[in-house]
């Protein structure tokens, strides 16, 4: 049973290391794509719209599919297709196959994580908090090492942004044989679910739709730094080299807080105090960037210590919420479907506005003001209620 669970562990952490950089890997070269491809910020903001979008709209379907058939080979089907989209990205020639990619790239997502939350409650349902937090921080790794090592792998193979992004189907490469492993280790097959409970989405459940919202804004907060923050620092006068460090130092500063979350929990359980801990730390590293000279780095560290916060607890809430792994696969499918549609709009707004004033400045203001929105949302849906500890709400 301890090398079963070590399995299912390491399979999810590995899981977990394929669901960033085929997202985040694309910041630190942008400059040398939207030159070779001739694509405007506008046009550009869609290489991570785009996989938001499909990993928003795939996210509905992955309860259905756990349902109909054993979750694990779903999930390492998905895996799959991260990895060939990734190696695919070897041969780009123009923007419209880039785009491709990244639109199965984010499908793949959509269907591996809403059900990787369900794999956690199946089979870690007494370490939920902890497992989470693994599971976070290697997400955390996954997009750290893909911003810090993309330009370098560019440079290694002979200067080609395509081949540094095609590099990171490797990370699929390693995880597919351990889930292979799992399919054959798993004990619990669809049917056993579907034969327990008549699982669907809870659209008619208030709290799911604040925590969907929640979700929402906490994921255009992210994806609106993680894929302009580069190009923020350099029009502030920084080299585009001190820009993807400033990148980097945002994703590493994450791992803080995804790892010690677990811990944090235990010592202070109110998620509401540590929403408006995280939020505010964001909220903090604009305000620096926007209103100040203060070198970026301090800004990058305030931005990722919210965010490596503020994103484990996404993933955790629906955990607490849900009475069962199926259900959980479908709180999680939920938030993160309608949640990562409204995150989609962020870089892309973030982009248009560029375009049109010239400057990041203006979309730095709005990004604060959505950061208070965060809070007050963050509030409601911690409410406290008779018969829930731990500050979190009744279901």
């Amino acid at each position: 049973m301890v090398n079963r669970n070590k399995l299912f562990l390491f399979a999810l952490i590995l899981a977990a290391f394929n669901l960033r950089p085929g997202l985040t890997s694309v910041s630190p070269v942008l400059h040398g794509i939207t030159k070779d491809l001739s694509m405007s910020s506008t046009l550009a903001s869609l290489l991570t719209s785009i996989p938001l979008l499909c990993f928003g709209f795939c996210s509905l379907f992955a309860g259905r599919l756990a349902n109909r058939y054993q979750p694990e080979k779903i999930i390492t089907f998905a895996i799959t297709c991260i990895g060939i989209a990734t190696f695919l990205r070897a041969f780009t020639n123009s923007s419209i196959h880039l785009l491709i990619t990244a639109l199965l790239i984010g499908a793949g997502i959509g269907v591996v994580s809403p059900l990787l939350s369900g794999f956690i409650k199946s089979h870690f349902p007494d370490k939920a908090a902890s497992v989470i937090g693994i599971y976070s921080t290697s997400m955390v790794v996954g997009a750290s090492i893909s911003i810090g090592l993309t330009t370098p792998l560019q440079h290694w193979f002979n200067h080609s942004w395509k081949n540094g992004l095609a590099f990171w189907s490797i990370l699929a490469l390693l995880a597919i044989p351990l889930w292979l492993m799992v399919i054959k280790q798993s004990r619990i097959p669809a049917s056993k679910f579907s034969q327990k409970t008549k699982v669907s989405l809870p659209l008619k459940n208030k709290k799911s739709w604040l925590l969907t919202s929640f979700v929402g804004i906490v994921t255009l907060l992210f994806y609106c730094f993680s894929a302009w923050l580069p190009a923020i620092v350099e029009e502030k006068g920084w080299t585009s080299a001190f820009g993807g460090l400033v990148g980097t130092i945002a994703m590493i500063a994450q791992l803080p807080a995804t790892f010690l979350l677990p811990s944090l929990l235990k010592v202070l359980p109110s998620r509401r105090f540590w929403i408006t801990t995280f939020t505010l730390s964001i909220i903090i590293g604009l305000s620096l960037l926007c209103f100040t000279n203060v070198t970026p780095i301090v800004s990058s560290i305030c931005l990722g210590v919210g965010a490596g916060g503020l994103v484990s607890l996404t993933l955790l809430l629906p955990l607490d919420m849900a009475s069962s792994p199926m259900e959980a696969s479908t709180w999680s499918a939920m938030t993160q479907a309608i949640g990562y549609m409204i995150g989609a709009v962020g870089p892309f707004i973030i982009g248009f506005l560029h375009d049109y004033l010239g400057s990041f400045i203006p979309t730095l203001y709005l990004l604060i003001i959505i950061g208070f929105i965060a809070i007050l949302l963050g509030w409601k849906i911690t409410k406290p209620a008779k018969g829930k500890a731990e500050g979190l709400p009744v279901k």
